[in-house]
Parts: structure tokens; C-alpha cells; sequence
């Protein structure tokens, strides 16, 4: 009888067989290993282990690898019946590469942004594998190709939404009239006006969190935060360049601005009923005095 753990009852050789025939499947079906693995939703280091015989297949991967290879399972199990095409000619291969490699760049984005958009509404710790792998139509295996462990799944939404800001602000600045103009515009695009904002306040906030618990996330997150503060620091060093806030400490009133910043929008992400985003305007407005007045 042949159990969910192990294929076939026969011997080791029967074992190594089927393995042969599983190892000209995958190399006949997928540009690599890796990819064929991640098609059927498989750990990549498992398939290689069974590839080369250290661990026998189960009846499920045997049954993913034929519908995936399009052979039958018969073919797998006893050598019988069609077997697998030929690999492709190396020109076809090179083709067949470029476009697995767009499509795999296209499939990491929707990843990336279904994850992060995940991670902001349903918090860190309540989202699985298992519903990123739902919101974008696809298997556990392949999430766990693109972020092998939960940080790494923060770490990216942390560098998605960071990248959006930066964008963001650089379509702002782009016809602003000097760094007093940048400055006004800056806070308007930190204000928790809309879902994305929201969303984008809420993953900033947990990786803080997350970071304090765990030393593996805080590089990240303080390569994030300095990018952001760098941004801050650079307008108010324009702004002395045209002769404004001349006495101030840039350092200093970097820091006032960004602390309050975030402090403000917490209060708003926590419904904080004191605290509104035309109120956290206002304050923001006043950062920087009185050495330099953005009203």
C-alpha cells in the first residue's frame, strides 16, 4: 500500500527510478529547478533532496510533478507510457528565460503590493502565508520563494511603501517654487488623508514595533528612516542657502520636525479624537518656527 509519505513499495532501485524519471520531467518542463518547484508550490530544497534520493516523493508531489511536466503518472511510477518532450534548442531556451524572467518581475510586484497592502490593514502577526498566497491567486510555495519568512515579508512592504513616498514627493517638488514651497508640499503628502496614506502610516508605525522585538528588522527600518530624514535635512539646508532660518540648527530642526511627524500621525492612525488631519496640518505647519515660517 502506498502511503502520503512515500511512493511506491518497492525497493531502493524502484525509488531511484522514479526519481530519474522525476529529475528528466522537471529539467524538460522549466527553464530550473527552482521555478518547477515553485510551479507546483513545493519547497525548492525538497524537490532537489528528492531529485537526488535523499527523500522519496509523496503521492501529491508525484501527482503535481506529472500535471506540471504533462505526463502521466503512470510514466512517473513505472516508466510506461509518454514520456516527457525534449528540452528545448539552447535559442529557445535563452527566449523562453527573458520571458519567464518579465513575467516573474510582474508576479514579484503584484506579490509585493497584495502583501504590503495586507500587512497595513490586518496588522503584522495576523496575516499568513496562506492569505497572501489567496489575494494573489497563487500557491504558499511561490510567496515563500519571494519572502522566505515573515520579516522579510515586512521588510519589503517597509521598502514598498518608502519607494512610494520618495516617488511621490518627487512628483511634488518637481514644479515647487524653492524649498519653502517643497517644504509646504512635503507635509501635505505625510498627512494620513487617504487609504494609501493610511496605509502607508500603518506599515511605517508596525515596522517601529517590530524593530524594538527584533534586532534582525532594524537595519532596515533605520536605512528607511534615515532616507526619509536625509529628504527633511536636505530642504532645510536649501532653505539656509537662500539666506532663511540662518541661526537654526539643521540637525535639530530636522529632528523636531520628523518626531513630531510621527508622533501626530499616530494619534490620527489611532483615532486619537483630539487629534485630526487638518489639526496635524496646522502643527506640522508650525514645525519649523520660529526660524523659518511656511505659512
Amino acid at each position: 500500500m502506498t502511503t502520503e509519505g512515500q511512493v511506491g513499495e518497492g525497493t531502493g532501485t524502484d525509488a531511484r527510478a522514479v526519481a530519474d524519471r522525476a529529475r528528466l520531467v522537471v529539467r524538460s518542463a522549466a527553464p530550473s529547478q527552482r521555478e518547477f518547484a515553485v510551479r507546483i508550490g513545493m519547497d525548492p530544497t525538497a524537490l532537489s533532496k528528492a531529485l537526488n534520493g535523499s527523500r522519496r516523493l509523496t503521492d501529491r508531489e508525484l501527482a503535481a510533478i506529472a500535471r506540471a511536466g504533462k505526463v502521466s503518472l503512470r510514466y512517473l511510477r513505472t516508466g510506461q507510457g509518454k514520456s516527457p518532450a525534449a528540452p528545448a534548442t539552447p535559442a529557445a531556451t535563452d527566449v523562453r528565460r527573458r520571458a519567464d524572467a518579465l513575467d516573474a518581475e510582474a508576479r514579484r510586484a503584484q506579490i509585493l503590493e497584495e502583501t504590503a497592502r495586507l500587512i497595513a490593514r490586518r496588522g503584522f502577526h495576523r496575516v499568513r502565508v496562506a492569505d497572501i498566497a489567496r489575494a494573489c491567486g497563487t500557491s504558499t510555495g511561490t510567496i515563500h520563494y519571494h519572502f522566505p519568512t515573515k520579516g522579510d515579508a515586512l521588510r519589503a512592504a517597509l521598502h514598498h511603501y518608502a519607494d512610494r513616498l520618495h516617488r511621490r514627493l518627487e512628483a511634488e517638488f518637481q514644479d515647487a517654487d524653492g524649498p519653502v514651497e517643497k517644504l509646504r508640499r512635503l507635509i501635505e503628502v505625510q498627512l494620513v488623508s487617504a487609504d494609501d496614506d493610511h496605509d502607508e502610516w500603518s506599515v511605517w508605525v508596525q515596522s517601529w514595533n517590530e524593530a524594538i522585538l527584533d534586532p534582525d528588522l532594524r537595519e532596515g527600518q533605520r536605512d528607511s528612516y534615515a532616507r526619509w530624514r536625509r529628504t527633511v535635512l536636505d530642504l532645510v539646508h536649501a532653505c539656509q542657502d537662500e539666506g532663511l532660518a540662518a541661526d537654526a540648527d539643521p540637525e535639530a530642526l530636522t529632528s523636531r520636525f520628523t518626531a513630531l511627524a510621527d508622533g501626530l500621525a499616530i494619534q490620527v492612525l489611532a483615532g486619537n479624537g483630539d487629534m485630526s488631519v487638518p489639526r496635524m496640518r496646522e502643527l506640522l505647519l508650525d514645525a519649523f518656527e520660529p526660524h523659518l515660517s511656511l505659512r
